[in-house]
């Protein structure tokens, strides 16, 4: 089964500019390797409609999911659904059911039914825009791209809505922990990413009291292969230098 794959592109000059410190994209890196997706790249673009569109129409192409967090409120600089719409040749059209979602928020909230013109204009999607998950809150999404809300506990509720429909078989990871620098580690690792090019190893040293000089993760979807590429890990360090291992 081929791993699906997804591009996150997280829209606000609020991000760039640090005046709003991103949980969204480590949020659905963390998400997504969980469900079994594997994450291609997360990009932090400007409230921009030519940003927005190259970005989409880039990533749409080689990714099964696209995900854009923020940009799709009321004010001026919310841009993202036009610039998805834009990207997909797809007209803007009225949603009924997202304005009816729309209308009956508002007045939950206000107490109001009478919604401005400013949230009217939430409802204007690209067309065929699939509206998922619950209906009073509904997860947006047009063909391969899913549109989430920057404010991140709305961003992780209507994610969840979705997940289901996402998951694949887990990664498995192993971790070794050991006591060598990575320049006597180097060739080691070479021998065994040679081996086991489905496995992908990851090397990260330490510099400080730690009891391991370098954790190595080896992580692949067959757990068969991760337990090989570990044993030939294993059997290829010297006496002494293992502290402890991990999983698979």
């Amino acid at each position: 089964m081929r791993t699906p794959t997804a591009a996150v592109l997280v829209v606000g000059n609020e991000v760039l500019s640090a005046k709003v410190r991103d949980e969204n994209g480590p949020f659905l890196a963390r998400r997504l390797r969980e469900l079994g997706v594997q994450l291609l790249s997360i990009r932090t673009l400007p409230d921009r409609t030519d940003a927005i569109v190259e970005a989409v129409d880039a990533e749409r192409r080689r990714a099964t999911w696209v995900f854009t967090s923020g940009g799709v409120g009321p004010t001026h600089d919310d841009l993202t659904v036009p610039a998805v719409a834009l990207a997909l040749h797809r007209p803007l059209v009225v949603c009924a059911p997202m304005l009816e979602a729309l209308r009956a928020m508002h007045q939950r909230y206000t107490g109001d039914p009478d919604l401005p013109e400013p949230a009217r204009r939430m409802a204007l999607l690209p067309e065929g825009t699939r509206l998922l998950g619950d209906p009073s809150f509904p997860t947006l999404v047009v063909e391969n791209v899913v549109l989430l809300p920057g404010v991140p506990e709305f961003l992780r509720l209507q994610f969840e809505q979705l997940a289901p429909d996402l998951a694949s078989p887990p990664f498995r990871l192993a971790c070794v922990y050991v006591r060598l620098g990575e320049d006597r580690l180097a060739p080691l690792l070479d021998a065994v990413a040679l081996a086991y090019p489905a496995v992908d190893i990851g090397s990260y040293p330490r510099f400080d009291a730690a009891d391991h000089r370098v954790r190595v993760t080896l992580e692949a979807k067959d757990p068969r292969e991760v337990e090989e590429a570990l044993r030939a890990l294993l059997a290829s360090l010297p006496d002494g230098a293992l502290v402890r291992t991990d999983g698979p």
